[in-house]
């Protein structure tokens, strides 16, 4: 089976060191380093530069929308297939030398020999052995459709890294000679090709890269199945990592067992269901969140209406014992002992006699 990734500029140089196993300390842990002698590459025609001088020679020759802006640093520069040997060939040294050679020129006649930056074929990773060709995504540059998305300017001069500053009314040529620009409005009149992954890697390329392969090696006589007619699905390489990281097996062990994509599509499809549930129980949980908020609030409520009716029990307690003091007093003040009362009684009755 096969896969694609696209890369920026900055992922283009880390896969290239991944492909060429140039870091010291790995992060994958997939890789044995005891087996990376067993890795080899096939020959590039890179005029002698190594894979990052040509890449970097090859994009600077070539149209790239967004270049000399800040497009350019998320721009898409490079693809790169990984194409996995299949598990009837293994052990067959044969076998594998001629599929993996098939496979590499398979890739160089689709999308250019010129283009291939690096490629690798690698025993030292868990699973079965593959390949990885990475490439510059080129294709021709429609003038009529592309000057309406370019920056008008007449001051660009061509470095010798093949890269354009807006500097100077001219460009250099191969010796190095100045060449006015006076006659040129888009920098995309610079070029005939361009660098553009959307359309050499799109949805058709997808559809048919598995089955114009599989014919490519039948009609050269190359055993070995890369389509297995289940499905038309392709998985990128992390989809598969991924896979063996959640079930704990390898790519060969999935084809032994039922078919790689028969069982990468049950695992997706129950990643989805997974993913609909984890959604309704978050939703639940924010309902259930919610209510407890309403419900803390109403307790909140009633905490202080219970405080209140306690406060207004308490005044309510206070005012009945000032009034049953207040009513004592005033009895007191208008009973008061029975010699007060005696002597009220006297003075009431001497003045009536007063009157008579």
């Amino acid at each position: 089976m096969a896969s694609v990734q696209k890369f920026t500029h900055d992922a283009m140089c880390s896969q290239k060191c991944h492909v060429n196993r140039e870091y010291k300390n790995p992060s994958n842990q997939d890789i044995a380093p005891d087996r990376t002698p067993l890795n080899y590459s096939f020959p590039m025609k890179h005029n002698g530069m190594d894979a990052f001088s040509y890449y970097k020679q090859l994009i600077g020759e070539k149209y790239l929308y967004g270049r000399g802006t800040q497009r350019e640093k998320d721009a898409i520069t490079g693809c790169g297939w990984v194409v996995t040997l299949p598990q009837e060939i293994y052990g067959d040294a044969d076998k594998e030398k001629e599929f993996f050679a098939a496979v590499y020129d398979f890739i160089s006649n689709r999308y250019g020999e010129e283009n291939i930056i690096t490629n690798a074929i690698h025993y030292d990773e868990a699973g079965l052995p593959h390949i990885h060709v990475v490439f510059c995504p080129v294709t021709d540059l429609d003038h009529d459709v592309v000057q309406n998305k370019t920056i008008k300017t007449s001051n660009a001069i061509q470095l010798e890294s093949g890269r354009y500053e807006y500097t100077y009314r001219f460009k250099l040529d191969e010796n190095g000679d100045r060449i006015p620009l006076k006659n040129y409005a888009h920098m995309s009149d610079y070029f005939d090709e361009k660098i553009d992954s959307n359309t050499v890697i799109n949805k058709a390329e997808l559809q048919h890269f598995h089955t114009d392969l599989q014919q490519y090696l039948s009609d050269n006589g190359i055993d070995g199945a890369v389509v297995n007619g289940k499905t038309g699905t392709n998985f990128s390489v992390k989809e598969l990592k991924d896979f063996t990281q959640r079930t704990g097996l390898h790519l060969q062990d999935v084809q032994a067992l039922q078919g790689d994509r028969t069982l990468l599509e049950s695992l997706k499809q129950y990643e989805k269901q997974n993913v609909e549930l984890k959604q309704t129980f978050t939703s639940t949980l924010e309902q259930l969140s919610a209510a407890q908020a309403a419900l803390l609030a109403k307790d909140n409520e009633l905490q202080i209406a219970l405080e209140r009716i306690k406060a207004l029990e308490t005044e309510l307690s206070q005012t009945r014992s000032q009034t049953i003091e207040l009513k004592s007093a005033q009895k007191e003040y208008i009973w008061g002992n029975d010699n007060s009362w005696g002597s009220i009684k006297k003075n009431h009755e001497h003045e009536e006699e007063k009157l008579w």
